[in-house]
């Protein structure tokens, strides 16, 4: 498969000694047959999607993974990114440059709010998966004045460790950090999820909706969404999110004709119980007071005493409710769920939502222990 939009330009010298793979923005969109071969769904041609409603009240709509031009493989500048975001009805997003801080003047009603991935890309890492080893955290609420980093040379390759030390590079500023893509490139596993959980990551990209990232997994490595729900079951309390990890904006179309697979927005996103303010965005995310969604809009998720309350704005909508193992407990069809959790249930329980279009939404897990 493709690394480029995830392997930045001239950052060898960002990790001395440790191997680091630098590509260029040069994959070529592929054929049915080549897709198939990188594991990407020939169908999904990367456009963004219709939500299927407007933003409920109550709810703030986020971005929490996108790049601008500092990152080395977009060349969009940063404001221009912000407007394409706020043009589409966005409350806030995150800039996550790679290893370097984007920060840009509020829109009219829009937050831009700092982050940075923190990107190792190393030519090799144990456990070997027969790729290169890219390795992506990203750090929310990021202090503006950091700038760039780079990375020491690693003491280790252990996967585990390398990521580690990105966790802690980011709990160290205060900033929150996310698990991003597990199954790009193989990168992640469960006992990297359960360890990085240990460390006090508690955001994983379940639906990073770049083409090729993999989420549905295959040739013996389970989905991310599955993933998620083994982390549960062994005692991680771990949030789901949706991002774009956009890359091409008003440039999509530039970017296609050339040839290259344009990695656009409006695909993945978080719908946030809060207010406009970076402090009530952080306190939701860390409360797990949002849902993750492709397109599918919930205006209520309600959890009191046993009873689950999800109400969604889409036709055609069918509801699952989730628990250990990943096992389907409860299903339901129409607009809205109401299910009271049997007493004999344990673990955690979460619900998903599809509708007819084929978008979806997740919402957190309750925990029942």
């Amino acid at each position: 498969m493709s690394f480029a939009r995830r392997a930045v330009p001239g950052l060898v010298a960002l990790a001395v000694g440790v191997g680091l793979v630098a590509c260029d923005a040069r994959s070529g969109q592929p054929s049915d047959r080549r897709a198939l071969a990188l594991g990407l769904d020939p169908s999904d041609r990367g456009e963004p999607v219709t939500a299927s409603a407007g933003k409920p009240s109550g709810f703030l709509m986020g971005q929490l993974h996108m790049h601008s031009g500092r990152s080395g493989d977009s060349e969009t500048p940063p404001e221009v990114a912000a407007r394409w975001y706020a043009d589409r009805g966005f409350d806030f997003v995150f800039f996550t440059d790679h290893n370097v801080v984007t920060d840009t003047p509020d829109l009219p009603g829009m937050l831009t709010l700092p982050g940075m991935e923190l990107t190792q890309n190393l030519r090799t890492c144990t456990p070997p998966r027969g790729a290169p080893c890219l390795l992506h955290v990203t750090a929310l609420f990021v202090d503006p004045g950091l700038g760039a980093v780079s990375f020491a040379q690693a003491s280790s390759l252990d996967r585990g460790a390398l990521y580690g030390r990105a966790v802690d590079l980011a709990h160290g500023w205060g900033a929150l950090s996310m698990l991003n893509h597990p199954n790009f490139a193989d990168a992640a596993d469960l006992e990297v999820v359960l360890a990085l959980a240990e460390r006090g990551t508690f955001l994983l990209e379940v639906e990073n909706r770049a083409v090729d990232s993999r989420n549905e997994g295959g040739a013996g490595r389970p989905s991310t969404e599955q993933l998620w729900d083994d982390a549960l079951t062994r005692g991680a309390r771990v949030f789901a999110v949706a991002t774009d990890d956009a890359h091409h904006y008003d440039d999509a179309a530039a970017v296609r004709a050339r040839g290259e697979i344009a990695y656009v927005g409006h695909r993945g996103w978080v719908m946030v119980r809060a207010t406009r303010s970076p402090a009530s965005i952080r306190r939701a995310l860390e409360a797990g007071d949002f849902y993750a969604t492709t397109g599918l809009v919930l205006d209520r998720v309600e959890w009191r005493g046993r009873r689950l309350g999800v109400r969604a704005l889409g036709e055609q909508v069918t509801f699952e409710v989730v628990g250990t193992g990943g096992a389907v407990l409860h299903r339901a069809a129409g607009p809205q769920l109401e299910w009271d959790v049997p007493e004999e249930v344990r673990g955690y329980v979460r619900v998903r939502a599809r509708d007819a279009a084929g978008r979806r939404a997740l919402c957190q897990p309750v925990f029942l222990d």
